[in-house]
Order: C-alpha cells, then structure tokens, then sequence
C-alpha cells in the first residue's frame, strides 16, 4: 500500500462515482453506492479496495482476491467470484490508471514563491505558480498558471513554460517553448549547445547553435534526460511524448506525437521520430534518419538507417526482428554445432 508519510489519498469515492470516468461502466446488478477508499492490488487488496485484472496469467489471484471491487473486461463478467463488484473497461490498466489518478493526484502547488527565489522584474508567473527555494527565473521568462517550479531550477532569458507545468529540483531550461501540462523530473536539461562542430587537422571548428527546442504539452521528461537545442532549425518534441529517465535528444532532432523512449537511449542529430514510435532502452540511433510512424525498436538496438512505419526492429546494426531472430538462431545452432566437434 502507498506509505501515508508520503502520498495523500483522495476520497472515498462511490462506484457511481468512479464509472463517470471515460472507459468506465458498472456491471449489470451492481450497487452504485458502494464506497470504495484506496486502490491495491490483486493479492493485496481488502475491503473498501478496488483492483483490477488486465492480464489471464492473474486470474487465479483474480479468483481469490478480497477486494470490495475489481476493474475487468466484459469476459470476467461470466468467471467473477461472488461479492465481488465489476467496474467493465475495454482496456482495465487504462481505466484503472485513470482510478488511482483520481484517489492519488499529483500535488498542487500552493502558489507560494519562497523569499530564496530570485525572480527578475521582467518575468512573468501565473495564477498560483509556486518557485520553490533558490529558484532563479531570468528576465522576460513567463511561467504558466498553477505551475510549479522546484528548488534549484533555472529558467534561463526568454523561456515561456505553459500551465499546470512540473518542474522539479535541479532542472535547467534554456532556449525553449513548453507547451501545458508537461512534467520534467530531478536534473532534466533542455536547451543547452548541440554537439555541433566541423572536424579541421589544425583544430576543430564550434559551429553555433542558433535554434530553439520547441515542447508540446501532456509530455513527461525522466531525471537527468538532456535535450540539446538545434543549430538553425529547432530540436522539436510533440505532444504527449513521454522521455524516460537519462534520454539523450540531440540538436534539430524532431520527435512525433504519443512517442515512448526508455532509459539510455541517445538520439542523434537531424533524426526524425515519427508520432507513435516505442522505442526501448538503451537504443542508439545515428543522424539524420527517420523512425516511421507506430515503429517499434528493441532494446540494445543500434539504428543506422531508416525504419519503415510499423516495422517493429531489433539488433545491430537494427534489422526487422524477425530477421534478427532468425538470424540468432542460425548463429547459436553454428556455435553449437562447432563445439561438438571439439
């Protein structure tokens, strides 16, 4: 269960209540007045919980949980345990995050600025923003309404960041347009110079950055992920694209829209990311490319040329994954095959 030091639940809430949530039904006979008070899981759950089962391989726990009621598709209306409530979802984990939003969101700020802040004269902070301590907030900046800045950040010349922001401690925004709604975890960096420079035998060359990164909104950036700014044209981002934590972006990268990055993975240069990519951790992706649309990418994968939309790659250099499992295969089997004739 969450641990009440640290997080705060909301509610009880009825099961009328929670099926006004989008993708959210009662099942047939069902009391609406039930009361439910926090949300567990399924071998954790009691009662006054709700759970939910999205996934056959936990239909036993589903069987045997102790919950108040459970979150399932139209199929466990006919395997249900008697007593137990049914909220029907077409998809249960999405509902069910949308449940334990709503019992467990995010903190609002207070709209407090801490006397620590140093905030120039010619920014601009919304309705109810909180700057936290030593925040430093430059000149012409514009910080959104309700959003919340932690300690330590910076907010270089010029940036505007949009409302019902979350900036935590540590991050450092330069050069940048953030949309609404977008999170930035500990240490994240945006804005800072491109790896840009020509090679020369007597010395290599800087070449300046001269471009913006521009964010959509409803994005969520991991700790201590780096977005570097583009050279000329802008390093882009679009909306509700989600970064893990220690994401490298480089500069005049262009990411889509609904697109998932996992840990480690480094972008380089002028790489073009295509809306619903899934790309895994610890990918390394060469310039100037292009990711199709709805691609998905294995982790480890070294990408080093384009991906059609929808293929789904895996390996070194990355290939379609079942080439590269075929592949494998025929290495094991060669390997194998060597060892026993020594």
């Amino acid at each position: 269960m969450p641990d009440p030091h640290f997080y705060h639940v909301a509610g009880p809430f009825s099961l009328a209540e929670l099926a006004e949530i989008p993708d959210v039904q009662l099942a047939p006979g069902v009391d609406s007045s039930i009361m439910i008070s926090d949300v567990r899981p399924l071998d954790q759950a009691g009662e006054g919980d709700l759970t939910f089962l999205s996934n056959p391989k936990y239909l036993e726990k589903f069987l045997t949980t102790n919950a108040t009621a459970c979150i399932a598709s139209r199929k466990a209306l006919n395997k249900f345990p008697k007593g137990l409530a049914i909220l029907v979802a077409e998809n249960p984990y999405k509902a069910y995050a949308r449940i334990a939003n709503k019992f467990y969101a995010p903190v609002s700020g207070s709209g407090g600025i801490h006397p620590t802040a140093v905030i120039s004269p010619s920014a601009v902070v919304g309705e109810n923003a909180s700057i936290g301590p030593y925040v430093v907030i430059e000149d012409d900046v514009v910080v959104g309404d309700n959003s919340i800045i932690g300690p330590h950040a910076v907010l270089s010349k010029g940036i505007r960041l949009g409302k019902d922001c979350r900036i935590a401690a540590g991050v450092l925004l330069s050069y940048c347009y953030i949309g609404d709604n977008v999170v930035m975890h500990n240490g994240v960096k945006v804005g800072q110079d491109g790896f840009g420079f020509a090679p020369d035998a007597t010395g290599n060359i800087k070449i300046p950055q001269l471009g913006r990164v521009i964010i959509g909104s409803n994005c969520e950036f991991g700790a201590n992920t780096t977005i570097d700014r583009g050279s000329g044209p802008d390093t882009i981002i679009g909306d509700n694209t989600w970064l893990d934590n220690l994401v490298q972006v480089g500069h005049n990268v262009t990411i889509g829209n609904d697109v998932i990055i996992a840990a480690q993975t480094g972008i380089s240069g002028s790489t073009v990311i295509e809306d619903q990519v899934v790309i895994g951790g610890q990918v390394g992706l060469a310039g100037h490319i292009r990711i199709g649309r709805g691609a998905q990418i294995s982790a480890k994968s070294g990408v080093i040329s384009d991906i059609p939309p929808g293929e789904i790659y895996a390996g070194f250099p990355a290939r379609p994954r079942k080439q590269f499992f075929r592949q494998m295969a025929i290495l094991r089997k060669l390997s194998n095959n060597k060892g026993s004739e020594t």
